[in-house]
């Protein structure tokens, strides 16, 4: 192994001597029309070319046909988060608590300069009108000229998905590549690494080829540009990085995370990224186009566990659509989330019962109108993003992802990691490996040494050991234990900073402040707090800027730090997207493009030297 480890770096000299050749076929200019933008979430997708104004977005899903089979039950990746199946009854009492304890916040809250408290509706009145309203039947908004779902395609797409009932569902398998910010890799069917990339290959060419009227035998004379998460698993990075050259065959591509892209999309040079998306919250902290590896950090809950509290406080005052089934039902998911977006808002000054309405399409064709009455539950659902009990009803216990040191993302196919670095790294001619400490015992004899290979010059140039590695591996070999334990502490000391005492995650607010308080030093820390972008598609919701700004402010106040949350006159959805359509076109991005001969001849190596994050 140490042999073809060592190989391995020997041929690894060879990008440097070829790169200028690969550098003069990239010098070319890119064309904006040839530039294709990704930006997978883990609800929808938002792709196109970087000359369009805004992207295609579509839901980032495929459903295969079933064949049927004796003992294959379908398998069906939900849209919105499933509640918490563990003691469901302990759970609604507990939801009851802390809606109580919410609700009694909002009385509290000053509606205008008179000083006069909010007034709101209880959900006993709200319920004997809701129950009271029958639906009316409404013509449909737009003809139907095609069917309403394919039954003959072997795979269906976007809205097709969103408009198969419980009953139609059965005969598909349904299944979403990515989930909390991340791969969805599970131990069901379709669950695998490799699967997930092919559900990812499928959706994307019906994105290209259909949608934007791109045959994929022609993406040999297109580029990419992947929009990723802040917090990233290495291999999965590789994984994408083939998926785009080799499998679908674009002519180069490179990678940028979604932080660093919003703050080129909103035109800013540094900020505090808040992404709120559909089931994640990330945060990231941007100075000069660098993402701070120690302010990243992903929590997993976003606007589909909004929509789930949303339904909770909806029954409780009497929801006329009764039949309303989530869990199973793509209708009736896909029309919660439009509630959502209809309906919520952080606006304490609007109170008292406002009367709304929304049609929805039955299984039989006929499409029906619902008129109910809704009072605070409009602006309670949002609020579970402040106080996170509210949410545990989409899982008690959730994980908070910090970056991994690289250290700890050991890949196997990586030549170049910090491990092989730290093992084959040489000072004074000697392997770092080899070392023998003074006073320590002498190598036995009577056991075999395998071969050790010459150290050359060209090796001594190749590998530069830091100071920090040359200290780790001068330390006494009687401490293996102290040394790995220190090596995982500080990923788990990053996790617990964003729980409470008693295990909760922490709310927005509270967990931007942990974040911005990882920086090193005072002047960044002012410098993000004055500049927090909100972006992301559960970010459109009115008033969260200002409640979001008020919140931190009011915790900001001994510290005289001045706090400015705000949002950009654009959908918050598309910020990131157009941010890396800015970024591709840009005279300095030259260097990140990588093709698929680089790709294919130095792996990750070139991915490594020319990712515009730090590796």
């Amino acid at each position: 192994m140490q042999r073809s480890r060592a190989s391995s770096t020997s041929s690894g000299r060879q990008p440097a001597a070829a790169g200028t050749a690969t550098q003069q076929r990239q010098v070319q200019p890119l064309e904006a029309p040839k530039i294709i933008v990704i930006h997978p979430g883990s609800q929808h997708l938002r792709i196109g070319r970087a000359a369009d104004l805004n992207p295609l977005t579509l839901l980032h899903a495929v459903a295969y046909r079933r064949w049927q089979q004796e003992g294959d039950w379908p398998y069906h990746d939900p849209l919105l988060p499933p509640l918490d199946n563990i003691n469901p009854a302990r759970l609604q009492v507990e939801f009851e608590e802390q809606r109580l304890a919410v609700s009694r916040i909002l009385q509290h809250c000053v509606v205008d300069e008179k000083n006069r408290l909010r007034v709101a509706t209880p959900p006993q009145q709200l319920a004997h009108f809701n129950r009271s309203s029958m639906a009316e039947k409404v013509q449909p908004p737009h003809p139907e000229e095609q069917p309403w779902v394919d039954r003959e395609a072997l795979a269906l797409f976007d809205d097709q998905i969103l408009r198969l009932s419980a009953f139609e569902a059965r005969d598909y398998d349904i299944h979403f590549p990515m989930q909390r910010g991340e791969l969805n890799i599970h131990k069901d069917k379709g669950g695998s690494l490799q699967a997930n990339l092919q559900h990812m290959e499928r959706i994307w060419g019906y994105a290209l080829e259909v949608r934007l009227k791109i045959p994929l035998r022609d993406l040999g004379t297109h580029c990419a540009v992947l929009v990723v998460n802040d917090v990233y698993v290495r291999r999965h990075l590789r994984e994408f990085m083939t998926l785009l050259l080799q499998r679908l065959g674009f002519r180069c591509c490179f990678l940028v995370q979604d932080s660093v892209a919003s703050t080129y999309g909103a035109g800013i040079g540094y900020g505090c990224v808040v992404d709120i998306g559909a089931q994640k919250t990330s945060i990231a902290c941007i100075e000069d186009g660098i993402s701070q590896m120690d302010a990243r950090v992903r929590l997993n809950y976003g606007g589909g566990d909004l929509d789930q509290v949303l339904l909770m406080l909806l029954r409780k005052c009497g929801f006329p659509y009764r039949e309303c089934n989530v869990q199973d039902s793509y209708v009736d998911a896909h029309l919660l989330d439009e509630l959502k977006e209809k309906f919520c808002h952080l606006n304490a000054s609007v109170c008292g019962a406002q009367e709304k309405h929304f049609n929805l399409r039955k299984q039989n064709g006929q499409w029906l109108r619902y008129t109910l009455q809704v009072g605070d539950e409009a602006i309670m659902a949002p609020l579970a993003l402040f106080h996170t009990e509210l949410l545990n009803i989409t899982g008690r216990t959730r994980a908070v992802c910090t970056q991994q040191a690289p250290q700890e993302q050991y890949d196997c196919e990586d030549c170049f990691d910090a491990e092989y670095l730290k093992e084959t790294g040489r000072k004074n001619g000697v392997r770092a490996g080899d070392s023998t400490l003074p006073g320590a015992p002498g190598p036995n004899p009577s056991v075999p040494r395998p071969p050790q290979l010459p150290v050359t010059a060209d090796d001594e140039e190749l590998i530069v050991v830091d100071q920090d590695e040359s200290n780790c591996n001068s330390q006494p070999q009687q401490q293996p234990q102290q040394q790995q334990s220190s090596a995982v502490q500080p990923n788990n000391e990053n996790q617990d900073c964003f729980h409470n005492s008693l295990g909760q995650v922490l709310p927005l607010d509270q967990a931007i402040i942990q974040a911005i308080n990882r920086l090193p030093n005072y002047e960044t820390k002012r410098k993000m707090f004055n500049s927090i972008l909100l972006v992301g598609s559960s970010a459109k919701l009115p008033g969260l800027p200002a409640w979001l700004e008020h919140r931190i402010s009011q915790q900001m106040l001994p510290s005289g730090i001045e706090v400015n949350v705000f949002i950009k006159g654009m959908d918050a959805g598309m910020v990131a997207w157009k941010g890396a359509a800015i970024m591709s076109v840009l005279e300095s991005a030259r260097e990140l493009w990588i093709s698929q001969h680089d790709w294919h001849k130095y792996g990750l190596r070139i991915l490594r030297e020319r990712s515009p994050f730090l590796w």
